[in-house]
């Protein structure tokens, strides 16, 4: 969990981000000044790099449920309680003033209607393909979920398993999708607080700009306060940079490299927000290349052994990030306890002698994102000393690199490893473990019974459930031993955001730019220039975890 409080950092650190006078800098004000109405010019530019299609789902889509910063992982949206009746009976209570972006009511009937189009079609990256077995209606605002085995699951899929009109069902329906779909089709079909008006994001394809307008049935009163979003999902990092700090009416928010913080503490346009996460930088190991030196379990061990996170975390990730032993975050709360004593007393280790033998000589092919160059080659620096070499496949378009992953098993890509931005799309640690789940396309490993075992329990187990936890550190430690991926630190999220913006990021994979609010000084609605005032520099403004 993170601070309730956000906290400056102190003026005696400025001359480490900053080289201006200290007395430029100012404590954030837009809270203080932003507009609770919504202006019809209003208008924000956002970049998101990762996930995209995830992100727009949930400004565009309503559920029962969705993806919140809390332990729990979920907050109650359309519908607002539930009742357990046993394990296998789940009844729902909905709201009565939700309606569909066309004008039509959101009700038992619909959600019902909702749930029988998916079950022809469900997507295949959890278990809810087996576990959902029917939904009633009760009343009309009330809904009854039966499965066919326990699943403690279940609320995270809710989260993802969106509501449509009559209509949209005539053009689109659910399929059994590894990615997302449901942002392929303009027009107002969900319950969201945002309609898509223009562009498309599923994964494995999406434009480089999607619009979306506010929704004008949208439930939650006076929200949202911005009339259209812009969502940018490829652009040159540079590129992006630029925009963000040292011009308006391009990008107003965007998700920034770790080594680019300066660039946005030094601008007279943007202001810069970290907080703790619980991403997952995905680095994968390519275990269905045959010609892969890593099939060999020592190279894999020695890999990971090779590295000095404290280091990373310094001088790659720019302090923004904690160390890691396994490929999920150490902030994730299943894993911060086990992770924490593994990094303070890790199991036997190799030497450095034994890990230069066991590595001097290999040369592996790393497929990115632009965004985590820095990253990558702070690792191949720590590495080299080690005898390892490694090119770079580079793009700014991640469906780039989800192709090269996702359709792996058919054309066994000659890559040896593939880093990926997996942010907390789940509220659940399988946002991290399904990438390494064999009978998924996300996972690079070949076989491996015993964890797929493991997983198949993890699948009926609720988080509150007195043996999750435990079945986790035997998840986390089996991986460890079996290094299938390269474990790194986890990365904070640091966000660039235009002063003129009131806008609390989130730790997880959702933007509440419902809640965004403008100044009066935002490029979108002022009238006139921007005052000479408004281009004093900004602290920074970090969130603390909670101890």
């Amino acid at each position: 969990m993170l601070a309730k409080s956000l906290i400056c950092f102190a003026l005696g650190l400025i001359p480490f981000y900053m080289y201006a006078a200290e007395s430029t800098y100012e404590t954030d004000d837009a809270a203080k000044i932003s507009l609770a109405h919504r202006d019809p010019n209003s208008h924000l530019h956002v970049y998101i790099p990762s996930l995209p299609y995830a992100y727009i789902m949930r400004l565009i889509n309503g559920t029962l449920v969705r993806l919140d910063d809390s332990t729990r992982g979920w907050e109650y949206f359309i519908a607002y309680k539930h009742e357990k009746r046993d394990d296998l009976t789940y009844d729902f209570w909905l709201r009565n003033d939700v309606k569909f972006q066309d004008g039509t009511p959101l009700n038992a009937d619909a959600v019902v209607e909702n749930f029988n189009h998916f079950l022809q079609g469900a997507f295949t990256y959890t278990d809810i393909h087996r576990k959902l077995k029917s939904v009633e209606k009760l009343d009309a605002y009330r809904i009854r979920i039966h499965l066919n085995a326990p699943y403690g699951m279940l609320f995270h899929d809710l989260a993802r398993i969106n509501f449509y009109t009559k209509e949209y069902y005539r053009h689109h329906q659910w399929s059994k999708s590894i990615t997302a779909e449901n942002t392929a089709l303009v027009g107002p079909f969900g319950a969201g607080p945002y309609i898509l008006t223009q562009g498309y994001a599923t994964g494995l394809a999406q434009s480089d700009t999607v619009v979306l307008k506010a929704n004008p049935y949208y439930f939650e009163k006076s929200q949202p306060y911005i009339q259209t979003l812009t969502i940018h999902t490829r652009m040159p990092i540079d590129r992006v940079i630029d925009a963000l700090s040292n011009k308006e009416g391009q990008i107003d928010i965007a998700f920034i490299p770790l080594n680019k913080k300066t660039e946005i503490v030094n601008s007279k346009y943007a202001k810069l927000y970290t907080l703790p996460s619980t991403t997952t930088l995905s680095f994968h190991m390519n275990l269905m290349n045959p010609q892969t030196p890593l099939h060999d379990l020592r190279i894999r061990q020695a890999l990971n052994e090779a590295l000095n996170q404290e280091n990373l975390v310094k001088f790659a990730y720019k302090g923004e990030g904690v160390p890691s032993p396994f490929p999920i975050s150490a902030n994730m709360h299943a894993a911060k306890a086990l992770s924490n004593a593994y990094m303070s007393h890790p199991p036997a280790r190799m030497s450095d002698e034994e890990i230069a033998r066991i590595l001097n000589g290999v040369h592996l092919k790393v497929v990115t994102q632009d965004r985590f160059l820095s990253i990558c080659k702070g690792i191949e620096y720590q590495l080299k000393r080690f005898g390892v070499t490694f090119s770079y496949d580079v793009t700014s378009d991640e469906k780039y690199v989800f192709k090269q992953l996702l359709t792996n098993r058919e054309h066994r890509y000659d890559w040896d490893l593939l880093l990926w931005g997996n942010e907390d799309w789940y509220g659940h640690p399988w946002s991290s473990l399904f990438t390494l789940y064999t009978p998924n396309q996300w996972c690079a490993i070949d076989k491996d019974d015993a964890l797929d075992a493991y997983m198949r329990t993890l699948f009926t187990l609720e988080n509150s459930d007195s043996r999750f936890l435990p079945l986790m550190d035997t998840i986390l430690k089996h991986v460890y031993e079996k290094a299938y991926m390269l474990s790194i630190p986890s990365p904070n999220m640091v966000v660039g955001i235009n002063k003129e913006v009131d806008f609390t990021p989130s730790s997880v994979a959702i933007m509440r730019l419902w809640e965004a609010k403008l100044t009066p000084y935002h490029w979108s609605i002022r009238s006139a220039p921007l005052p000479q005032e408004r281009l004093r520099y900004r602290l920074p403004t970090k969130v603390l975890p909670d101890e």
